[in-house]
């Protein structure tokens, strides 16, 4: 009897979202962001609901990775937030102002396109939101 292999199916090859551990740097994000915030106590946490706009645009929402906020007690109703956007392979980041659901951009942070490495890159971008928060900006 001969042996003949089965056609793949496409679902059967690894995604490219696979293949460069962006799923699962995403999947470990809340776990980071818990252990640095039981760390340091700074008030960190992720939302899981995306924002209404980003910059007053709904058209990057769906390309959003996470969304981490910061409320600093000394500054009522204004919490800073980090979140990331992936565009063409590059995982960027930014600190913003969250209010109301909607996000304004201050300051955009060094781009992560190295997954399977990304954790030096986000506890810097953790620390940037730390800073902008103390800082006021």
């Amino acid at each position: 009897m001969e042996r003949t292999e089965l056609p793949r199916k496409s679902y059967d090859l690894p995604t490219w979202e696979e293949d460069s551990g962006l799923l699962h740097f995403l999947s470990r994000v809340s776990t980071e962001v818990a252990k640095f915030d039981s760390t340091f106590d700074f008030g960190i946490s992720q939302i899981l609901e995306l924002p209404e706009s980003l910059d007053g645009r709904k058209d990057q929402l769906l390309s959003i990775g996470f969304v981490i906020t910061r409320r600093n007690i000394a500054l009522s109703g204004r919490d800073y937030c980090l979140y990331a956007v992936l565009r063409g392979g590059v995982l960027e980041g930014f600190i913003g102002i969250f209010a109301n659901g909607n996000v304004d951009t201050i300051k955009a942070l060094k781009p992560m396109t190295d997954f399977r490495n990304g954790s030096a890159v986000f506890y810097d971008w953790l620390r940037n939101l730390v800073k902008a928060s103390c800082d006021k900006i």
